[in-house]
C-alpha cells in the first residue's frame, strides 16, 4: 500500500486510551463527600475532617475521612495485583455505603416539623425520599441475599460500620491463627463485593468486578 493511500491516524487517540486508563474510581471520589456515619466514626476514632487546600485540585473542599476500608483501597488490599479492579472494588463498597444511608431516611424526616398537619391534599416535600428509602431497603434485602450469610456480616462491619479486619476474626471461629483468619476475611470482602457490582450499578449486567476479558 503505498503512502498516500495510508489513512492518518485519528487525532487524539493516543489521549483518548490516556484517558480510558483513569479509573471510575478518580471521577467519582471527586464528587464523593463523607456521609454522617463515616464522620462520626472518624470523631470516635480521634480523626478531624480534612480539606484539599490545592486551588488546582479537582477535589478541593471535599472532606477525606479515611477509615480502615478507605485504607485497605489505597494500600490495594482488595486487589494486590490490578489497580482497576482493586478501585472498582472499592467504588462497589462505596456505593453499598450510600445506599445504607438512604435506607435510614424515614418519611417523616423529609418534611419539616412545622408543616407536619398544615398542608392540604396532594404531595408532599419527602415522599420521594420515602420512596428512596423503601427501594435502599430492598435493595440491602437483595444485597444480603446474594452475598450470603458467611460474607455479608463481615461486608457490613468493614464498609459501613467501619471495621478493620482484625476486628471480624470472630466471624471465622473455626480458625485459631490470626494470620488465616485475616486472609478468609479479606478474602470473604472480595468475593462479596464482587457479587454486589452489578446490583449496585457499578458493574455491567452479566459480569461480577472480578470478571476480565
Amino acid at each position: 500500500m503505498s503512502a498516500a493511500c495510508k489513512k492518518p491516524a485519528a487525532k487524539g487517540s493516543g489521549k483518548k486510551s490516556g484517558r480510558s486508563a483513569k479509573t471510575l474510581a478518580e471521577a467519582a471520589e471527586a464528587r464523593l463527600d463523607a456521609t454522617p456515619e463515616r464522620l462520626a466514626r472518624a470523631q470516635d476514632a480521634g480523626a478531624a475532617a480534612t480539606r484539599d487546600a490545592d486551588p488546582r485540585a479537582e477535589t478541593r473542599g471535599v472532606r477525606r475521612i479515611l477509615d480502615p476500608f478507605d485504607v485497605m483501597r489505597a494500600n490495594r488490599v482488595l486487589a494486590p495485583h490490578d489497580p482497576k479492579l482493586n478501585d472498582i472494588r472499592w467504588l462497589i463498597g462505596e456505593q453499598l455505603r450510600r445506599t445504607h444511608q438512604r435506607a435510614r431516611l424515614d418519611n417523616l424526616r423529609a418534611v419539616a416539623l412545622d408543616r407536619v398537619g398544615t398542608t392540604g391534599f396532594g404531595p408532599r416535600p419527602g415522599l420521594p425520599q420515602g420512596e428512596a428509602a423503601l427501594h435502599a431497603r430492598d435493595k440491602l434485602r437483595k444485597a444480603e441475599d446474594r452475598v450470603g450469610p458467611a460474607a455479608w456480616p463481615i461486608l457490613t462491619r468493614i464498609v459501613i460500620d467501619g471495621a478493620g479486619v482484625r476486628e471480624c476474626r470472630g466471624f471465622i471461629p473455626e480458625l485459631a491463627t490470626p494470620w488465616r483468619a485475616d486472609a478468609v476475611v479479606t478474602d470473604r470482602l472480595r468475593v462479596g463485593l464482587d457479587l454486589l457490582g452489578e446490583l449496585l450499578g457499578v458493574t455491567a449486567r452479566g459480569r461480577g468486578a472480578g470478571d476480565r476479558g
